[in-house]
């Protein structure tokens, strides 16, 4: 009996001898597996890093040289006499900032925040600059909006979004050098087609109550001071730029898309970089989806790429936290969004 004993105690030993030591070899090779995955996120992390340091390098190279460029043409000017030579001789360096601006859009991926704000502050310096330099070589008359009489009668319907707005309008509408727009209107439904501004700059100021519709590709559109408005356009082909702004709603889609100083306010934007936005507060975001007879030609003269959409990619200057949201922008819900615009 004593032997037999023995026996299961050898036996009991052994299989607790294996047992401990597959809980040893799991172990370590849990740790082996742990030790390799962490290997492997440090190249990867390294060799993000390397790739974005490459990248920007090569974006400060090339952008210092454009700039160099630019103003060293700009300096140029003085020399130059005739009238047609500088309207060609402006009109190439305002291409030249476009494209310069174009870089610096498509390089806000993987440029740092404080990278993107002092280039785009450079572009902007840039821009000013040659707007001076051609004002000063080639006066014009002022930009202004002249009254232009249009009678349009909206019926009032009891839409999801309320666009509609009844009223017989007067609107102060001036298309002049490449100019449109409007301002310094109240409760009125104003529109532009694209004969009107298809590559064009357009101006919307100190609008109240308002809603505004761009059927085409402007080139650009700059906002400012609009306080309970709606406005729609069609693709813009390079960047929209909004100050001061209150309790509205812009339908957009752009390459870019600036913001400064404005709240309570919605976005249903398509942007092939990024939204910018400084200074604001309590602004939200949804995909585009604005659509009209004609918008896929207007999106072929844009160059927009119908297939980039960095809607919800914002980026906020004030909020330089990188692993926390910021908490001056959000997400429109899904179940919140407006499905469909009147056109």
């Amino acid at each position: 009996m004593a032997c037999e004993i023995a026996v299961e105690d050898v036996g009991q030993n052994f299989a607790d001898l294996n047992e401990k030591r597959n809980l040893v070899t799991d172990r370590l090779q849990r740790r082996d597996e742990e030790r390799l995955q962490d290997l492997q996120k440090k190249k990867e992390d390294k060799e993000k890093i390397t790739s974005d340091t490459e990248n920007t390098v090569f974006f400060n190279e090339n952008f210092n040289a454009a700039k160099a460029k630019i103003e060293a043409d700009l300096m140029r000017s003085d020399d130059i006499t005739g009238k047609s030579e500088l309207t060609d001789h402006f009109d190439a360096l305002v291409v030249a900032v476009q494209s310069l601006q174009k870089f610096v859009s498509d390089s806000t991926l993987f440029l740092p925040k404080y990278e993107i704000r002092s280039s785009q502050d450079v572009v902007n310096r840039l821009t000013d600059a040659i707007n001076e330099k051609r004002d000063e070589k080639i006066p014009k008359k002022k930009f202004a909006f002249k009254s232009k009489k249009k009678s349009e009668k909206i019926e009032k319907k009891g839409t999801q979004n309320g666009d509609a707005v009844d009223s017989t309008i007067t609107s102060k509408v001036s298309v002049q050098a490449n100019d449109c727009g409007f301002m310094d209107l109240s409760d009125q439904s104003l529109s532009l087609g694209e004969n009107s501004i298809n590559q064009k700059d357009v101006a919307i100021m100190r609008l109240t109550d308002c809603v505004v519709k761009l059927h085409g590709s402007p080139s650009a559109i700059h906002i400012d001071k609009l306080t309970n408005c709606k406005v729609f356009s069609g693709p813009v082909s390079a960047s929209i730029f909004i100050d001061n702004c209150t309790n509205c709603t812009f339908v957009l889609p752009c390459q870019q898309l600036r913001i400064h100083s404005t709240t309570d306010t919605s976005f249903y934007i398509h942007v092939t970089s990024k939204a910018i936005i400084e200074d604001c507060s309590r602004v939200v975001f949804a995909p585009y989806n604005w659509n009209y007879n004609g918008i896929d030609e207007h999106y072929r003269v844009s160059g927009l790429d119908k297939s980039i959409n960095n809607w919800d990619d914002v980026d906020d200057f004030n909020w330089l936290v990188t692993d926390q949201q910021s908490p001056n922008w959000g997400v429109i819900p899904v179940e919140e969004r407006v499905e469909n615009w009147e056109t």
